[in-house]
């Protein structure tokens, strides 16, 4: 009897480190996103919000919020599939730099600049697709 309750000891210790773990390695993957994306998907989302009748934006934005944060942890999968714990910490003390935070602060202003440059781009394409397409 003593060595089940000590087996099943060791397995719940274990269990419980290894959520712990997991529960790290995903709010570091989280962290990450939010610095790297979360101003990108403010940005994206903005002119969804002004759609919404001024009655009914501040509720929309809290849904939206709530939303967002479950877009957050389903990425989060994929960053930790893809990223140690070590890893997640070394990206994290990059962006936790001078340069890093200077990364994050004009990143939006680069999306929307890159974003402009890749639409003209795409309207130059246009007349040279239609040559092909004939």
């Amino acid at each position: 009897m003593k060595k089940i309750i000590f087996t099943l000891s060791i397995l719940a210790i274990s269990f419980s480190s290894f959520a712990q773990q997991s529960t790290s390695l995903e709010a570091k993957a989280i962290k990450l996103i939010k610095l790297t994306a979360g101003q990108q998907f403010d940005i994206m989302t903005e002119p969804i919000v002004e759609m919404i009748p001024e009655e009914n934006r501040e509720a929309f934005k809290a849904e939206l919020a709530t939303s967002t944060e479950d877009l957050y942890a389903k990425l989060a999968a994929v960053y930790t599939e893809s990223f140690t714990e070590q890893e997640l910490d070394k990206i994290l003390a990059f962006y936790d730099t001078p340069v890093g935070k200077k990364m994050v602060a004009i990143t939006p202003e680069l999306t929307k600049k890159g974003m402009e440059i890749g639409q003209a781009w795409g309207m130059e394409l246009q007349p040279m697709m239609a040559k092909y397409m004939q």
